[in-house]
């Protein structure tokens, strides 16, 4: 069994909790990251929402993310501590993707199809947003730091996520 991660999956350890069988570099082709999803409780408050990663579609984008293999006894545990996880509004959806080596899996993948929504007309308003919110998981701005992080050191890059970082760091 296999899930996607394009978020906060890709690098906080949530998996050591679980027998993941391997993790490796994946892509979500027609799919892009969207700092859309308004956290309330993780990385923001009611107050305060913090803007986190849903994907959205796009027709010529590919979304990089990790893809962690799971042993199939696991499924029903792994698949209940993400929707824990991930909480209200969010469906896992089981879609193909390419791992690194050219083989196809079909993982599971979070989308975000509640109610909770951030729009925002810059990437300077989004970044202000991001410097502002703190959650139960720690500041918003540590969430998208880890995700740049985790992306460098994969050798990734992603545009939304680099902007994104960039103007955070320039609040600072």
């Amino acid at each position: 069994m296999w899930i996607f991660g394009y978020g906060s999956l890709m690098w906080d350890g949530w998996e050591q909790n679980h027998c993941c069988l391997q993790r490796v570099v994946g892509e979500l082709p027609g799919y892009r990251r969207a700092f859309n999803k308004a956290s309330i409780k993780n990385w923001g408050s009611k107050a305060s929402p913090g803007p986190t990663l849903n994907i959205e579609q796009a027709e010529q984008a590919v979304c990089c993310g990790i893809a962690f293999e799971f042993p199939d006894e696991k499924a029903d545990s792994v698949l209940a501590y993400l929707r824990q996880r991930e909480g209200n509004g969010f469906n896992l959806k089981q879609m193909s993707i390419t791992l690194r080596d050219g083989k196809f899996a079909k993982a599971f993948i979070a989308f975000y199809e509640g109610p909770n929504k951030i729009k925002v007309d810059s990437t300077t308003e989004l970044a202000n947003l991001i410097a502002l919110a703190s959650g139960s998981s720690g500041s918003c701005r540590e969430y998208v730091r880890g995700i740049y992080v985790e992306l460098s050191k994969l050798g990734l890059t992603d545009s939304v996520v680099t902007t994104t970082w960039q103007a955070v760091q320039q609040l600072a």
